[in-house]
């Protein structure tokens, strides 16, 4: 029996019978099948001409995303589109296939069940046998072009998968950090994957987002527990000793100026668990200056007024609960109106270099000088003096001090001007002067041979001294004529001690701070750096000058500014605690409350 098909004008066929009219679509899915196959042929042919597709776009002047032609977009200019915005583009029309293919599958099988029920439904209308196997027919043909387009359809949406991810792992690998975007404290650098967001040193976040100052990183109170009245911090200095241990001194305002001591230990975390402040005397402590000894021992030294003090010192034995057993203090110079300087040696000695004067006598004038004591701490905290040992005869001030070795230091200072024994009328200028000493037996020796760093200029202020490397000094100080923070960097012989100035004074900040201070070894000893710690006046900024030391050229490079604190600070000090990290102890103004933070350096 032959039943004609017979084309409608909707698209649609009737089957005739002679008795009955059921109007179906025979085969529906077969021209679904052909074009899911047409439409798979397409994107795969077309997959790798794409790219040149989209050889002439508009993108943003910014380097952002490239935008569809029927978008609003603003900043806009014309010009070949950059790798990444091709593979972008690339990447998003491969999407849009995914999509379509998507979209006509769930229409498939949206008409497939409509089409299944009109079938069922004319089976059963049907009377003619040769009707029923006709449209049974039907029903079959329908199922298996349904699997059939589904399989293409399935395989258009796997094509588009696997080819969207070759892409994104293309394009994350294709294009560089000029094309991204990073938040606040983040910035781009180019790993294995390609360009990435990362935070910036110091801060931390997931994959370079919502960048934050660690823990670590953030002021915390230096004053545990409740006070009654307020510390008002001043003069403050810091130590560290034994494996993590510091100490922290300064001048409580609030108390009539009376000294405290803050010991602590750090954790690796950068928290330090602090015991509560202990005065190391009752009466008033200007300048105090704390040191540490490798066997838990702890000296103190200062001066009981602020222009005419008297010298004093005192030690105390650190126990493992922090607690201290002091000594009795003991006075060893008068007339002083300068900060002292204390280092520790070998054996709990100390060496503590101040600035003296000698009253005048029948027979000799008055004079002032450059003096040191060495000194030893017992095990119960008691002081013995081992001996007085001068190193200049002209006198001193704003003296600052660093180790180079276990038993060796340099000394950096402020000297009255060298008057020449045949001429008197000429003379040089000490007023940035280093000086080597060392520590033999149980005396203080110091190289005569003086380093001048600036003999023809006057008003230089104040000063820090660190090591860099290897018997390598740096030397910062505040140029008051010039009105700029400069840096030179010294070389000491290891054979003859004698030091000579490998990298003449170099200005690494303009303007004039109250203080400038330095941090030895901030890094790692194979990549030597400089850390120089000052404020900014016109920012109204606590900052730390970055330079990196080149040991093969001998020359400073990459000079790099900081801000660490967004505010101007009463009195700070810092100490370096190894691992490229560091503490600084401050008290801010105006209210003088101390707190501590810890911040760290890493590699760029």
């Amino acid at each position: 029996l032959a039943i004609p098909c017979a084309p409608l004008a909707h698209g649609r066929a009737a089957f005739h019978h002679p008795r009955t009219h059921y109007p179906l679509t025979p085969f529906p899915l077969a021209t679904e099948l052909i074009q899911a196959m047409a439409f798979f042929a397409l994107l795969v042919a077309a997959s790798p001409l794409l790219t040149l597709a989209s050889g002439s776009m508009l993108r943003a002047s910014g380097g952002g995303q490239p935008q569809a032609s029927g978008e609003v977009v603003t900043g806009l200019h014309i010009g070949a589109p950059t790798e990444f915005q091709k593979m972008s583009y690339l990447l998003r029309t491969i999407q849009k296939y995914k999509a379509v293919a998507q979209d006509r599958h769930t229409t498939l099988e949206t008409r497939h069940q409509a089409e299944e029920q009109r079938i069922k439904s004319a089976i059963e209308q049907a009377h003619a046998p040769g009707a029923k196997l006709a449209l049974a027919q039907t029903w079959t043909s329908n199922v298996q072009s349904l699997k059939d387009t589904e399989r293409v359809f399935d395989n258009i949406e796997k094509f588009s998968e696997s080819m969207a991810s070759l892409l994104s792992s293309a394009t994350s690998s294709g294009y560089g950090c000029e094309e991204l975007t990073c938040g606040e404290h983040a910035s781009c650098t180019t790993l294995s994957t390609g360009p990435q967001c990362v935070c910036k040193e110091g801060y931390m976040g997931l994959e370079g987002k919502d960048c934050r100052a660690p823990p670590e990183m953030r002021p915390y109170p230096l004053i545990v527990g409740f006070r009654e009245v307020p510390v008002q911090a001043a003069d403050m200095n810091i130590c560290v000793f034994g494996l993590n241990k510091v100490a922290v001194v300064f001048r409580d305002v609030a108390q009539g100026h009376a000294g405290s001591v803050v010991v602590g230990s750090v954790r690796d975390a950068g928290l330090a668990d602090l015991v509560r402040p202990v005065q190391f005397t009752s009466g008033k402590a200007y300048g105090p200056v704390v040191t540490g000894t490798d066997s838990g021992r702890i000296a103190i030294v200062w001066r009981d007024d602020s222009r005419m003090g008297s010298c004093w010192m005192r030690g105390a034995a650190v126990g493992e609960d922090l607690s201290l057993s002091w000594g009795d203090k003991q006075s060893f110079c008068t007339g002083q109106a300068h900060k002292m300087v204390a280092v520790p040696l070998p054996r709990d000695r100390l060496a503590v270099v101040f600035s003296d004067k000698a009253k005048a006598t029948l027979h000799t004038p008055a004079e002032k000088f450059g003096n040191s004591v060495l000194a030893s701490v017992g095990e119960a905290g008691e002081l013995a003096l081992l001996g007085r040992f001068r190193f200049s005869d002209h006198p001193v001030m704003r003296l600052e001090v660093t180790k180079i070795a276990p038993m060796a230091f340099v000394l950096a200072a402020r000297a009255g001007s060298a008057v020449d024994d045949l001429d008197p009328s000429m003379s040089t200028k000490q007023e940035a002067t280093a000086i080597y000493a060392e520590m033999i037996d149980d005396d203080l020796v110091f190289n005569p041979n003086v380093v001048n760093i600036e003999p023809t200029k006057a008003q230089i202020w104040s000063r820090g001294v660190s090591l860099v490397a290897p018997n390598t000094i740096a030397y910062a100080y505040q140029d008051g004529a010039d009105r700029a923070m400069k840096m030179a960097v010294l070389e000491v012989d290891p054979l003859t001690h004698k030091m000579e100035v490998v990298q003449r004074p170099a200005v690494i900040h303009d303007g004039v701070s109250p203080y400038v201070s330095m941090l030895s070894a901030p890094y790692m000893a194979a990549h030597p750096h400089t850390l120089v710690y000052y404020e900014d006046q016109k920012a109204n900024r606590s900052m730390v000058n970055l330079c990196t030391w080149s040991v093969a050229d001998k020359k400073l490079s990459q000079c790099e500014d900081f801000p660490w604190l967004d505010q101007r600070l009463r009195s700070v000090a810092g100490v370096h605690l190894g691992g490229g990290r560091s503490l600084l102890a401050f008290a801010a103004e105006p209210a003088g409350e101390p707190y501590y933070a810890v911040f760290g350096l890493s590699k760029k």
